[in-house]
């Protein structure tokens, strides 16, 4: 009877209002599931740029070291001939890097500030405008942090009493901008010469040359691992209200969904009770509030989906410090949403089709 009768999508585009209403609200829902997962993406991958981007497959650091941004290190600086004297390894940089509050229009803003030999890597992989620092005078500043305080080439930019010419722009990461200056420059802020915080190694054999410097007392991490472990450091503020979030945009697309359908069941049960007067099962009318709940929120997607694309273009030009990146693996989380809220809002609509009454179809009102 059913496949013969659409009376699923009969039942919902009976009131227009209703449906668009319903739509919308848990178009919402799941574009706010949407938009916190790709926020959550986007700030992962910007708190992991600088691995990400610097191309070095080991670091060698103080031992106890384990993340790269904020971890205080400090590390001879010969550690770096004593690098190269490996034969597997393929280059060696010295980086140091540490974390800094300058003042711009009397407001305090934290950065990271990263310190390598120039023609050397460990220095910024992408230059917006201007070019790298060459010179102990020069930086490069992220190019956020330069929009939104109006600096600009040729500017000074003081940093822990001395005054720097900003050179280029580049990149930031989340909550902090990333300050690029040469080595030496770091070694007088400092006033630590002969140090660096870590050696960047380039090597095709990472584990053969993480067992051959075993023996430094230094400690030697890879990628991945100072990689994870500054995800932990930097995200741990935002991962658990994003998550509580999502939790409850999922809660609310589950409520609507089964709100819309209780009540478009509640407003024709008369009509529901001529079809199980005529010989619907319990089962059919269970498939009944499923397939109207899966309507619901098939619709509801599509509209989260356009409703995710517009926010993203307005957080992203008002916010650009926040990146926002959906990946295939979020869009395939937001179905999967979809499908359990669909599943989960048919329940009560289910129960209260499976105990109606055929006779109902006989009452007045």
């Amino acid at each position: 009877m059913q496949s013969r009768i659409p009376l699923a999508r009969r039942n919902l585009l009976a009131d227009p209002r209703r449906l668009i209403a319903g739509a919308a609200a848990v178009g919402l829902a799941i574009m706010l599931i949407m938009l916190l997962d790709g926020l959550r993406n986007g700030i992962n991958r910007s708190v992991t740029a600088y691995e990400d981007n610097v191309g070095a497959d080991l670091y060698l650091a103080q031992p106890g070291t384990q993340n790269f941004f904020g971890a205080v290190s400090q590390i001879p600086r010969s550690s770096v001939d004593l690098v190269r004297a490996e034969p597997d390894v393929d280059w060696a940089s010295p980086v140091r890097t540490f974390l800094a509050i300058i003042s711009l229009h009397d407001r305090k803003v934290p950065t990271s500030i990263i310190g390598w030999v120039p023609g050397q890597q460990g220095g910024p992989w992408r230059i917006y405008d201007g070019r790298a620092p060459q010179t102990d005078n020069e930086v490069a500043v992220g190019r956020v942090m330069a929009n939104r305080h109006k600096l600009r080439i040729g500017d000074s930019l003081e940093i822990m009493g001395r005054n720097f010419r900003i050179v280029g722009t580049s990149t930031d990461t989340f909550m902090l901008s990333f300050i690029f200056m040469t080595h030496a420059s770091t070694d007088l802020l400092l006033n630590s010469p002969d140090t660096t915080s870590f050696v960047l190694i380039g090597t095709d054999r990472p584990s053969d040359v993480k067992a051959e410097l075993a023996n430094t007392g230094l400690a030697v991490k890879s990628r991945d691992e100072f990689a994870s472990k500054d995800l932990v450091v930097m995200t741990r503020a935002y991962a658990v209200p994003i998550d509580m979030m999502r939790v409850v945009a999922f809660a609310i697309g589950i409520l609507v969904i089964a709100l819309s359908i209780y009540t478009a069941i509640m407003d024709r049960r008369r009509e529901y009770g001529i079809v199980k007067a005529m010989g619907a099962k319990r089962n059919d009318l269970i498939t009944l509030a499923l397939r109207q709940s899966l309507i619901l929120a098939t619709l509801g997607l599509v509209v989260g989906s356009l409703f995710f694309i517009a926010s993203r273009a307005i957080i992203t030009t008002l916010r650009p410090q926040f990146a926002v990146e959906l990946s295939p693996a979020g869009v395939a989380r937001a179905i999967i949403a979809t499908v359990f809220m669909a599943i989960l809002a048919s329940i009560l609509p289910a129960l209260r089709l499976a105990q109606l009454e055929p006779a109902i179809a006989y009452r007045g009102g």
